[in-house]
């Protein structure tokens, strides 16, 4: 083994409620939401972050191709910064994350 204990979690509910509705309500308006960008949001760099928060986890990977630079104000935030190459960046799916969550 490798010495990594591993935990598991279901936010299935919190991506419904928080991501899934909000996409129907949307989608039945005649918009055509991305529901990436609110799962982002809501699901990854709130429920999942926070649960991870709590088993003291101190950064979690989501494997988005982006650059950020710390802020200079004494937050702990951060900016989003589009990656290098642009075939990759995938800054889009991360700009409704608010900085102190990057």
């Amino acid at each position: 083994t490798i010495g990594i204990t591993l935990h598991t979690a279901s936010f299935a509910a919190e991506y419904w409620d928080r991501v899934f509705e909000h996409f129907l309500s949307e989608y039945k308006a005649g918009r055509t939401p991305n529901p990436d960008i609110l799962c982002n949001k809501e699901v990854k760099f709130r429920a999942f972050l926070d649960y991870a928060i709590t088993l003291g986890a101190d950064y979690i990977a989501t494997g988005h191709y982006t650059r950020q630079r710390p802020l200079n104000d004494g937050s702990g935030g951060a900016e989003l910064l589009k990656g290098l190459d642009p075939n990759k960046d995938q800054s889009y799916f991360l700009h409704a994350v608010s900085g102190e969550r990057i």
